[in-house]
């Protein structure tokens, strides 16, 4: 068996990273988009007959759906990237969202929550959210722009 030293102040060579493939994100955003709609549709059903019979928990139904609509995919995004840095649809396509610099550090909450944030707002414009889709296609580390502006990578699991 044979050791290697290195001298004292050698710098250490890091493992060249690799990137998500542009399919592999589109898969996992298919999947995850699938799986959010499944949810919300059963909910949705569950919640519609009480929505639907009237009585006094119609109202509250309608804004537990509502509520339920806009901030639980949000809610999924931010905690399943900050825990443990994918989705289901990023571990059925085996993904993983990083810090960008240090690939072996989890996302956290404060980049989980401005990855989940940003791209809806880049939408409100569409060519900003078209170019944050298509910004892997040509870039380097095959980041979005909201990768970018949160300052994490997708790398292969």
């Amino acid at each position: 068996m044979t050791t290697t030293t290195f001298p004292a102040g050698a710098a250490e060579v890091a493992e060249p990273v690799d990137y998500a493939q542009y399919g592999r994100r589109v898969k996992a955003a298919v999947i995850d988009s699938l799986l959010i709609w499944l949810v919300f549709v059963v909910l949705y059903f569950a919640f519609g007959v009480l929505v639907f019979r009237g009585g006094p928990a119609q109202d509250a139904a309608r804004v537990v759906l509502l509520l339920l609509g806009y901030f639980g995919p949000t809610l999924y995004y931010i905690v399943a990237i900050a825990e443990g840095g994918q989705t289901v649809g990023k571990m059925m396509s085996d993904i993983a969202v990083r810090r960008d610099g240090n690939e072996d550090d989890s996302v956290g909450y404060v980049r989980a929550f401005l990855r989940a944030v940003i791209p809806p707002f880049l939408w409100l414009s569409l060519i900003p959210g078209i170019l944050d889709v298509l910004w892997p296609l040509w870039d380097g580390k095959r980041q979005t722009l909201h990768d970018k502006i949160a300052g994490t990578v997708v790398v292969e699991a």
